[in-house]
């Protein structure tokens, strides 16, 4: 169905025009082109797509109420799955508004927001003003999304994704300041609204452009663990605790102050949605427990991907400090692994191409242009060496410029294993 919004409307009756035929499903098509002002949020359900037109720019308008998405999936508040949901030809102008820590969602924070899908596809979306806290994309539990001729750019995380599998993001253009794309199982209690494993996912044909400062990574990959919960336990912000059968995530006052005494958990969170405060802690509830403990990424492919900025490429992160901790002591730590790297060439010398203090195993790159440090391998808080498996990656096919020195600039106590296969260059012996 093609549709026609009338420029002289005002952002709520767009809006309100926008979600009259997005309920009743089926194809709706915006063609006339011109610049709609919208409020949102838009709530799309199954079998639906929302296409738009060649020089159609929506633009976000401010709104009295909290901020929010500008499109969510219907199924957010019950916690139910939609599918078959496309966004096609977007091209969004956030116009300075931003969204907040607890947006429409808990740590839903996307302009494109989805909790529970699957079947999505967005294809031919540009925002180029992302400003400090909304993501271009954020999704969260999904299976089978794909992502394609995306071009994002401005502050904040271009796709942000969490606890899914089946994805590809192909024939992208990044230009963010912090990370390109988030591959983050594990997060700050109000930067996802699920934890659980990013697995079995192709990312190809992106560029990493340098139109904002060199922050952040083209690809953040990070993973964390979690226990049940007990009386005494020491909590902080962003621990995960497991009690009858929920996940629950601490979400103290933004931002968290540092503490003279440990933060004592004695009363358990019972509640099953939104932030509830059990003896003086306000805890979040995440979801129904899964019977996981741990979440990271594994199964992944990188193919063809064109790095321009002089960052940090691909980081194999934890998070510690007064915002999470991502394992924390007495914990064993989560296992990232099964990533391919192929075709990765770096445009300038990366501050590195792969940096952080996450146990990683089974690590193949081949047929790459790598300019800059190559590995920093670094030992999260609280933990020791002896903790984490040797860091075995096998080069095939690249080439590597600088001096041998500068492989592994820094000294690590980790247990490496590197191979070298038809590489030339810069090879540690």
């Amino acid at each position: 169905m093609i549709i026609t919004l009338n420029p002289d409307n005002s952002p709520v009756q767009n809006t309100e025009f926008l979600q009259s035929h997005l309920d009743k499903g089926g194809t709706i098509r915006l063609e006339k082109p011109g610049i709609y002002d919208v409020t949102g949020p838009l709530f799309i359900g199954n079998d639906t797509a929302l296409e738009f037109g060649p020089g159609v720019v929506i633009r976000r308008a401010p709104d009295p109420n909290s901020a929010h998405p500008l499109i969510v999936n219907k199924g957010l508040f019950g916690h139910e799955w939609n599918h078959n949901i496309r966004i096609e030809g977007l091209h969004l102008v956030t116009n300075g508004v931003d969204l907040t820590h607890l947006s429409i969602y808990p740590g839903l924070r996307g302009h494109l927001a989805f909790l529970g899908v699957r079947d999505l596809v967005v294809r031919d979306y540009e925002c180029l003003d992302l400003t400090l806290l909304g993501y271009g994309i954020h999704v969260c539990s999904f299976e089978n999304i794909l992502l394609e001729r995306l071009f994002i750019a401005g502050d904040k995380d271009g796709v942000h994704l969490s606890d899914g599998r089946y994805f590809t993001i192909r024939d992208s253009r990044f230009g963010t300041y912090d990370d390109g794309i988030a591959l983050n199982a594990y997060d700050y209690c109000l930067s996802t609204a699920i934890y659980g494993w990013v697995e079995d996912g192709l990312i190809e044909n992106c560029h990493d452009f340098a139109i904002r400062k060199p922050a952040g990574h083209f690809c953040r990959m990070l993973g964390g663990t979690w226990t049940d919960w007990y009386a005494g336990m020491e909590v902080q912000n962003s621990t995960l605790a497991v009690h009858n059968g929920n996940l629950y995530s601490v979400c103290l006052p933004i931002p968290p102050q540092k503490r003279e005494k440990p933060l004592i958990s004695q009363v358990p969170p019972e509640h099953t949605s939104g932030i509830v405060e059990w003896g003086g802690i306000p805890w979040r509830y995440v979801k129904k427990h899964d019977g996981q403990y741990e979440a990271s990424c594994r199964r992944i492919t990188f193919r063809d991907i064109y790095l321009h900025k002089p960052r940090i490429a691909f980081g194999f992160t934890m998070e510690g400090g007064l915002w999470s901790n991502s394992c924390p002591k007495g914990l064993k730590l989560p296992m990232m692994e099964d990533l391919v790297f192929d075709g990765i060439h770096a445009e300038c010398d990366l501050r590195y191409l792969f940096a952080g203090s996450h146990p990683t195993r089974n690590i193949r790159v081949s047929n790459s242009t790598l300019r800059g440090p190559i590995l920093h391998a670094g030992i999260f808080q609280d933990h020791q060496a002896s903790e984490y498996p040797p860091l075995d990656i096998l080069f095939t096919g690249v080439n590597i410029p600088q001096p041998a020195e500068l492989f592994c600039p820094e000294p690590t106590e980790r247990k490496l294993s590197l191979q070298f296969y038809g590489c030339s260059g810069g090879i540690p012996i």
